[in-house]
């Protein structure tokens, strides 16, 4: 596993599609991962320190993680499989880890609201990563 950061999130408006930009800590590899406008947004947000008035679906599912006594540990995004990715939602529920399946979208949301690292499995660097130098993604 290899930690990343988000880098940026662009959004392309001509087909409503966004593009989560992800980043080892040493900036040597990118991995794109192409998600809707809505869920695009929703990585924004936390990202440019917007705090909206009233909680969205990921401050809210926080807020309930948190009032349930668990805590969001990390998100793994553990698999690419027929060009779709997989990730965990790792909490810490009463000293015990509970991996739960989402989106790699909502994961990395909830990570960004609860300040949890983001881990991507070596595989799917492998498979999805491009060296920095050789990115044409601006």
């Amino acid at each position: 596993m290899v930690q990343v950061t988000i880098e940026r999130v662009g959004l392309d408006s001509a087909t409503d599609q966004g593009v989560i930009i992800l980043a080892d800590l040493s900036k040597t590899t990118i991995i794109p991962i192409w998600v809707r406008a809505l869920e695009a947004s929703a990585i924004a947000l936390p990202l440019q320190g917007v705090v909206p008035p009233r909680p969205l679906t990921h401050d809210l599912l926080l807020e309930v993680i948190k009032k349930l006594g668990a805590k969001v540990v990390m998100v793994l995004i553990r698999e690419l499989k027929d060009e779709v990715f997989y990730a965990s939602l790792v909490l810490d529920v009463n000293g015990e880890r509970e991996e739960i399946d989402c989106r790699p979208s909502d994961a990395m949301a909830l990570a960004l609201r609860a300040e949890a690292p983001i881990y991507v499995a070596d595989s799917v660097i492998m498979e999805a990563g491009i060296p920095a130098e050789d990115s044409q993604i601006q």
